[in-house]
This record gives C-alpha cells, sequence and structure tokens, in this order.
C-alpha cells in the first residue's frame, strides 16, 4: 500500500467516526409547482421549531433526517412565489409535498412561464446553494439565440467568450483562461479533443440541456483541479416533469454573408412509468452554413534600419466558407428501484463536422529589404505570394456515459457512480494545395496603406503583378491523417451522513474517486511536390468572391472542388520523404494520468449560519511517452523519451454562508486547487531542427498550477422576483505556465536535455519549451442585478432587467524574449479586466421579448515580446428575441444575433498594427416550438 493511498484511507476513516447515527424521525417530501407537475429546484423548506432547513434538488425532494417525532412549523421559500407556512406532524418516516404559487399555465416544468420563469429558477437555485454558484434554468437556455453552450454562457455574470467563426467556442470564467476551468457534463469530467485541457464548447448544442450550473467556489466533494471554476452541463431527466412530456422545434436561420437558410431540429420526450420508471430522450441536428472575411499578418518587428515597427514576413486574406454540422443525442434512465434506492444511467453523444474550404492569399518575405516608410504606411519592393485552398472536413465527437445511484439508510445516504467518457478529433479527410508566384523584379512596388489598420489597402504595380495567377505554380500538396483522442474512465464512493452535535445539525460527508485517463496524438503528414502544376489550370469562371468586404479583391482559386482531383495520382518519388517524416513524427506522444481523490467534509447549521469546511487529497501519477526525431533522419532512427512522476496535494477549502434577514444572504469561501499543465506543455516530444540548430519540446516535469482562491459576496433579494448582488475575489497562483525560448548557454537547470548524446548537444543553439514562473495574482470585483418590475404598478408588469458587470485585474512575470536572464510583468493569458452583460425583457400574456448586450474587454491573447504582444480587442454583440405563444402548445418566434455586425479584431501591441480581423455578418431566426 502507497503513503497516498494510506492518507487517503485514514482521511476517511477519520471523517467516519465523527459520523454519529441518531435513531430519530425522518421527513420527506416535494415541493412542485400549483400544477403539481413542475417540481421546484432551490425552494428552502424550514422547520421553525428546530432551526433546520433543506433545500429541493431538481426533483422538488427535500429531506430531514434525526427529527425527533412531534408537530411542525414547516415555512417554504422560494422567490417568485409567496411563502408557504403549514403544520405538519413527524412520526416515523412522514411525508409532506408542498404546492407553491397559484394557478399558473404548465408550459416548461416552470412556476411561471417565459423569462420571468428563467430568473425565479436561477435565482432559487443560487439563493439556496452553499457554495457560490451561478445558474441559467432550462427555459433560460431558450431565451436567446444561442447555438452553443458557450454563446449561452456568454450572460453569466463573469463569463465571457472567446469565438470562432462567429460562435462562442471557449469559455472564460472571471477573464480566467479556458485551460485553468474545468467543464462537465451530469458531474463527468468533460473530455477535450485537442491537445490541451479546455474544453470546446460550440460542439455542444445548447438545446440539448435542461440547464447549466457555474460553480465559482469548490466544496471538498468537487474535483479540486480548476482555479476560474467549474461549468456544468445538465441534461434532462424524466422526473424533472410530471408524465409525458414532448417537446419539438423546427428553425431556419439566415446569414448575411452566406446568404443560406440553415436548417436545426429538436426533439424532445420523456415520460414516466408506473411513479418508477422515467425515460428521456433529445435529439439534435442542426446544419450551419457559415462564411468569414478575413485578413491577417505573421506579426510585426521593429525594423532597427527604419526605426520603425513594420509587418514580419507576410500579410494574409482569407476567405472561409464553410458549414458546421452537429447532431447530439441524449438518453437518460431514471429507475426508483425501491423506497429508498434511485439508479441512473446518463448518456450524451455528439457529433460535430466542420466541413470547410478556405482560400488564402499571402503575400510573402515582406521582411528580405528594408521597406519605406510613408505618411500612410509602407511600400516593398521585395515579395512573394502564395495562393493557396484547404478542403477540410474535422469530425470531433463527445461522448459521455455515467451509471449509478443513491440509497438512503437511515441517517445514512450513498452515491456510486462509474463513468465512461471520450473525445475524438479526426482530420483524415482534407487536401491542402499552395501555388507559388515568382519573386517581384526590376522596379516592381507593392504600396501598403494602412490608414484603416483592420483593412490594409494593397496596391502597386508589383501587387498587380501577383495578382496574375500566370505567374504561379505548385509548390506543395499535403494531405493530413491526424487524430487526438481523450479517454477518462471514473469510478466514485460518496457516503453521508446527517446528525445532530448539541443542538447543531450536522451532515458529515467523505467519498474517494478514481480518474484514470489516457490522450493520444498521432500526427500523419503527407506533403507532395510537382513542378509542372499551372494555377491557370485550376481557376473556376466565378473566382472572384463577389461579397468580399475587406479591401483588397478576393479569388477564389485555386478552386477547391479542381484540385481535389490530384489526390491520389502522386507517386512516391513525389513525396517530400523529409518534411512530412519531420512533421509526422516530431508531435506523437501517450500521456496516461491516474488521479485518486479521497476528501471529508463537514455542513454545520447553526441557526443563521452555514458552514462547509474539510479538506481534499488528490494524488496524481503521470506515465508519458513521445517521440524524438531529428530533422532529415530516417524514421526507422526515431527515438523515444518515456517520463514518470507522481506528486500528491492537500486541499483544505471553507465556504460560509449567513442570512442576515430572509433576504439578504451574506457569503464567504476559501479553497485551495490545482491545474496540471496542458497535454501539449507536458508532451515528451522533441523536435530536432538541423538547419536552425534549434530544439522545440515539451517539458513533462512541469509543476501544476497551485491556487488559493477567496471569495466574499452579499446577495439582496428587495422583491418578489430579484437579486442584486456584489463579490470580491482574489487568487494567488504558483508555478503559472509559459512558452520560453532559450539561447543554449542561458538554459536553466529545470530543462532537462541530459537524454540527449553529446553530438546532438553540441549541435543545438537555441531551445523552445514550456517553463514554471514565480507566481500571479488575479483579483476583482462582480455586480450582478436582476429584477422584475412590476413592484412599480400595473404600468411595469411584464417588464424585467438584468445587468452584470465584472472587473477584475491580473499580473504576472514572464521571460524577456530579447534577454532571457529578464522579466517583464504582464497580465495573465486570456484575462479580460472587464465584462458585462445588460438585458431587458417584456414577458406577458401571449408575448415574451428580450433584447440583450454583451461586452469584454480586450485582452492579452500571445506573447510575441514587448510592445508587439498579440491582444485580443474588446467586442460587444447585440442579440434579441420575441416569441409569440399562439396557445398553450404552440410557439412562434424570432431571433437576432450579432445585430450589430461586430468583427473580431486582434492586434499586435498597438491597435495600429494588424495581426487578425474577421466579419462574420448578422443572423436572423424563425422558428416554431410546439409542446405538448
Amino acid at each position: 500500500m502507497t503513503s497516498t493511498t494510506r492518507k487517503l484511507l485514514l482521511l476517511g476513516a477519520a471523517t467516519a467516526t465523527l459520523a454519529q447515527a441518531a435513531s430519530a424521525d425522518i421527513l420527506k417530501g416535494v415541493v412542485t409547482d400549483a400544477t403539481g407537475e413542475a417540481p421546484l429546484q432551490g425552494a428552502i423548506v424550514t422547520i421553525e421549531e428546530l432551526g433546520r432547513s433543506a433545500s429541493s434538488d431538481r426533483f422538488g425532494e427535500y429531506r430531514f433526517t434525526s427529527i425527533p417525532a412531534g408537530d411542525y412549523t414547516l415555512s417554504i421559500s422560494y422567490v417568485g412565489a409567496d411563502t408557504v407556512t403549514d403544520s405538519v406532524n413527524v412520526s416515523g418516516d412522514a411525508t409532506y409535498d408542498i404546492v407553491m404559487g397559484g394557478d399558473v399555465r404548465y408550459l416548461d416544468n416552470v412556476l411561471v412561464v417565459g423569462s420571468a420563469a428563467a430568473q425565479a429558477g436561477a435565482i432559487n437555485q443560487q439563493r439556496a446553494s452553499n457554495s457560490i454558484i451561478n445558474v441559467i434554468d432550462s427555459d433560460g437556455l431558450g431565451n436567446f439565440p444561442d447555438t452553443t453552450v458557450a454563446d449561452s454562457l456568454s450572460r453569466v455574470p463573469g463569463l465571457s467568450i472567446e469565438n470562432d467563426q462567429g460562435e462562442g467556442r471557449y469559455v472564460s470564467i472571471r477573464g480566467i483562461n479556458t485551460d485553468l476551468i474545468s467543464a462537465t457534463i451530469n458531474g463527468v469530467r468533460t473530455p477535450s479533443p485537442e491537445d490541451r485541457r479546455g474544453v470546446l464548447l460550440d460542439g455542444v448544442p445548447s438545446d440539448l440541456l435542461d440547464g447549466i450550473e457555474v460553480q465559482k467556489s469548490l466544496t471538498p466533494d468537487v474535483d479540486a483541479d480548476t482555479i476560474g471554476g467549474v461549468i456544468n452541463l445538465k441534461t434532462i431527466s424524466a422526473f424533472d416533469r410530471d408524465g409525458q412530456f414532448v417537446r419539438a422545434k423546427l428553425e431556419g436561420s439566415y446569414n448575411e454573408l452566406t446568404e443560406k437558410v440553415s436548417p436545426k431540429a429538436t426533439l424532445t420526450y420523456s415520460n414516466v412509468f408506473g411513479d418508477k420508471l422515467g425515460v428521456a430522450a433529445s435529439f439534435n441536428y442542426q446544419d450551419l452554413s457559415i462564411q468569414a472575411d478575413n485578413n491577417e499578418t505573421g506579426g510585426w518587428g521593429f525594423n532597427k534600419d527604419v526605426g520603425a515597427f513594420v509587418p514580419d514576413d507576410d500579410y494574409e486574406m482569407r476567405w472561409y466558407d464553410l458549414t458546421r454540422e452537429r447532431v447530439g443525442l441524449v438518453f437518460n434512465v431514471d429507475f426508483k428501484a425501491t423506497e429508498n434506492t434511485e439508479l441512473y444511467l446518463r448518456t450524451l453523444y455528439n457529433r460535430y463536422k466542420d466541413d470547410e474550404v478556405r482560400n488564402k492569399f499571402e503575400v510573402r518575405k515582406l521582411d528580405e529589404e528594408d521597406p519605406t516608410i510613408t505618411d500612410t504606411g509602407f511600400t516593398f519592393d521585395f515579395a512573394q505570394a502564395d495562393a493557396e485552398v484547404r478542403q477540410r472536413e474535422e469530425i470531433r465527437n463527445i461522448q459521455t456515459y455515467s451509471l449509478g445511484g443513491k440509497t438512503f439508510a437511515g441517517n445514512w445516504t450513498f452515491d456510486y457512480e462509474v463513468s465512461y467518457a471520450y473525445a475524438e478529433e479526426d482530420d483524415s479527410n482534407n487536401h491542402d494545395v499552395t501555388f507559388r508566384s515568382k519573386k517581384l523584379t526590376g522596379d516592381d512596388i507593392i504600396v501598403w496603406d494602412n490608414s484603416d489598420p483592420k483593412k490594409p489597402k494593397l496596391s502597386g504595380t508589383g501587387y498587380d503583378f501577383l495578382r496574375d495567377p500566370s505567374n504561379y505554380k505548385m509548390d506543395a500538396f499535403e494531405r493530413e491523417y491526424t487524430t487526438n483522442e481523450d479517454t477518462e474512465w471514473s469510478y466514485k464512493l460518496d457516503l453521508s451522513n446527517d446528525t445532530v452535535l448539541g443542538d447543531t445539525p450536522v451532515t458529515w460527508k467523505m467519498g474517494v474517486k478514481v480518474r484514470d485517463r489516457e490522450k493520444v496524438r498521432d500526427v500523419n503528414l503527407n506533403i507532395y511536390e510537382r513542378d509542372d502544376v499551372l494555377l491557370t489550370d485550376y481557376i473556376t469562371d466565378d473566382s472572384r468572391i463577389s461579397n468580399w468586404r475587406l479591401a483588397n479583391p478576393m479569388y477564389r482559386w485555386p478552386s477547391a472542388s479542381l484540385t481535389k482531383a490530384l489526390r491520389g495520382t502522386f507517386t512516391p518519388d513525389e513525396l517530400d520523404e523529409d518534411g512530412s517524416n519531420f512533421d509526422s513524427l516530431s508531435e506523437d506522444y501517450t500521456i496516461d494520468e491516474m488521479i485518486i481523490a479521497g476528501y471529508g467534509m463537514g455542513t454545520f447549521q447553526m441557526q443563521n449560519l452555514t458552514v462547509v469546511a474539510g479538506a481534499r487529497v488528490e494524488a496524481t501519477d503521470v506515465s508519458a511517452k513521445g517521440n524524438i526525431f531529428v530533422e532529415e533522419d530516417d524514421p526507422a532512427n526515431v527515438g523515444t523519451r518515456q517520463y514518470d512522476d507522481n506528486y500528491a496535494h492537500f486541499l483544505p477549502s471553507l465556504n460560509l454562508k449567513y442570512a442576515f434577514a430572509d433576504n439578504l444572504v451574506g457569503r464567504a469561501a476559501y479553497y485551495a486547487s490545482i491545474v496540471r499543465p496542458a497535454f501539449g506543455e507536458m508532451r515528451p516530444t522533441i523536435a530536432l531542427n538541423t538547419d536552425r540548430d534549434e530544439a522545440e519540446l515539451g517539458n513533462p516535469a512541469l509543476d501544476p498550477y497551485e491556487a488559493n482562491n477567496f471569495d466574499l459576496s452579499i446577495e439582496y433579494y428587495p422583491t418578489k422576483l430579484s437579486v442584486l448582488s456584489a463579490g470580491l475575489f482574489y487568487k494567488d497562483i504558483s508555478n503559472p505556465i509559459f512558452e520560453a525560448t532559450y539561447d543554449i548557454d542561458q538554459l536553466p537547470d529545470s530543462i532537462d536535455l541530459s537524454f540527449l548524446d553529446a553530438t546532438t548537444l553540441a549541435s543545438l543553439e537555441e531551445v523552445k519549451t514550456y517553463i514554471n514562473g514565480g507566481s500571479a495574482t488575479v483579483k476583482g470585483i462582480e455586480f450582478n442585478y436582476v429584477q422584475q418590475l412590476d413592484f412599480l404598478g400595473d404600468a411595469w408588469e411584464g417588464l424585467l432587467v438584468s445587468g452584470n458587470l465584472t472587473l477584475a485585474d491580473s499580473e504576472t512575470e514572464v521571460q524577456d524574449e530579447d534577454d532571457a536572464a529578464l522579466t517583464r510583468e504582464v497580465p495573465m493569458l486570456k484575462q479580460n479586466d472587464r465584462v458585462w452583460n445588460v438585458a431587458i425583457g417584456y414577458d406577458k400574456g401571449p408575448w415574451d421579448i428580450r433584447v440583450s448586450a454583451n461586452y469584454r474587454s480586450a485582452y492579452l491573447d500571445e506573447l510575441f515580446g514587448a510592445g508587439i504582444d498579440r491582444y485580443t480587442d474588446d467586442h460587444m454583440s447585440v442579440e434579441a428575441s420575441a416569441k409569440y405563444d399562439v396557445n398553450d402548445h404552440l410557439q412562434v418566434y424570432v431571433e437576432g444575433k450579432n445585430l450589430t455586425d461586430e468583427p473580431e479584431y486582434y492586434y499586435h501591441g498597438s491597435k495600429s498594427r494588424l495581426s487578425q480581423y474577421d466579419e462574420y455578418g448578422s443572423r436572423y431566426v424563425f422558428g416554431v416550438r410546439y409542446t405538448y
């Protein structure tokens, strides 16, 4: 038995000795709306004489144990409904069901319908939680034109998103990088199809979900591998509602750039059979057309001869024409095997296919000669150009399956689960062909007009020369067959016991969890060269893109449909073996990661104060294997590097909740957490480039991020359906990870190259890898306001407003790019310092109307050097929706997304230096929903 295992067992045994069984009675029941069909989550049930409270779960169920027999007064509080008070007699096992609210229409599992329902559900779940959370209730997922989960999360306080082709892809919590937060589906850790830990959330359709919870302060029973927080996606259960439920949605969306209508359909069904068996399923299909107009540079550098920052190497224009097909399926089963045992099966399958054609026109080698600086830009007298087309079908799929249950045995509750999660990214159906021009000769020049840095305009005789397709021959034809796979098996057991210490009710809880994960990256690239292929043979008549929005004309040449015929026509003699082998063998790795965790905690109810205190221990065992490959070497000589490591962390946490009054709640929290290095950072691969005498390698010896996280907040519920809250947060982070480049004589001792032979070591001049920095801090403040305005009078009935604001600041030190012995201070990567959202809605009678604006400030995206680091510019999107209930079952709606046609802009150090600029256009949705 290892020392770590002994520590986990001792922790569990110590917690168990504190759990004192009490032979008293049990009170349980269900809280529903007036119909009795819709369970209400987050209702607070209080036994007045004992001062004990419990909150209802997603099925509306509440439970008290260790209750002395007798008569009691129950009060039940739910924001959005009048408080209910009643008497109950407890003797043995007593059941008391609670109905709240007046007679309302039952449409979608809500006390009230529409936007008000979404606010009520979210507010009550947040109020009842013993940790700091934000919630998007089931109905709230349909209030806006959200294609993906990331889009939905952009309106949660403190959350912002990174866009890809106009859709939300990665999510940031309080500005914390995606790789430093975690995502789960029904509590099961979501794997990543990329070589990182951050999870793409653009593949999972929001229509498959029943709600989203963002947990910002951790309790010991939650996996501790996050700094920003945990995003939990909840899928449907048949017991979320009573009896049969059917919902069908059919919609089309029109994009002004593609000028196409994209279909989307969702079908949801659930039913309860004999009050014991619940079956729920949801199917979603979408075929979304997207067009993006893009231009970008390879970077900027300081030219010493002309005394200015100038474009570094290249300028590109890109036209993307793609279709994203999403297929999602949820199938869940709940079975009440006995009065005290509930079993479940939760499954989610999601397939995302990105079918893309990308044409690129790249003016390159701009840095070969010194440019002339003009009043409006630059003049270049040396350049070359590439005309390239890529046709790619990227398929990603994410699957999660969990089988588990819960058993009640008197004061004890046993939770158990086994789960399997799998993610894959497959880039096997593609080709990429590049035609290269002749170089400029004579007096030809290219004039770069930078009057509008987002859309530079090129002109001149040299530019005319490069726009002539007769000057191009094929340079390379590439086929890629790359897969990333991420697999995790997980096993957990949680035990909890309700007891009373003196007059203080306590819930003791302990548990163990094992996570067994494998990450595999397999890169295969074939590069072919053929001299006699002319660009003019691969151009169609409609090659000029007519609705192109940027400053210079863009062409659809070479043609993807014509160049596809070149697949399979190349001979082995035309294969660039050295280039193919280097790109294929230098990135392959397999990483196995085993995490064994144990925890113990207690939840103490002391009148108005609730305390959740405990600790978690996580022991990590890593085994990594990757390739060592030297450029131009024989593949038979590929070496391998094996690296094994293990470490353990003790992670305490404390959450406090104090009710100053019925409508005023204060919270304070502390938790310790870790985030293990990204797989791409810790990979044990080494690529040795003999031309430049440099090595690029991962660093499996990296330490994980370690963080101490502090929160303080206050929540005020002034009227029937409202909340006003403010919170402070502070994060002290050790071992942040950054990319770094060293001359070989400045290489720190923490970078181990001893496994290389002496000849290879002697030839190296430069090493590019990843290192741990010293420390970093993130601090900030959050505000949130949600209000239904009917308290102002009848004229305001139906109006709802909400708004949130997060202000944050971060700092850390990174290696100076010019001198590895020096450091410079920068913000944390991806850290927003301002995020806000405002929304106004009208929800009365058959109408439900919402308008929303989301804003995030600029942030540091990538390190290049002082003055030329890449930043993502600030971004604001405006969305709106209008729904009309034809009757109790049929609803029609229209929606608008990116109504202000907001582009994405990235720049190097200054907004006058283009890195990347994208336009996607506005999108309009029209649809119909039928619920029965």
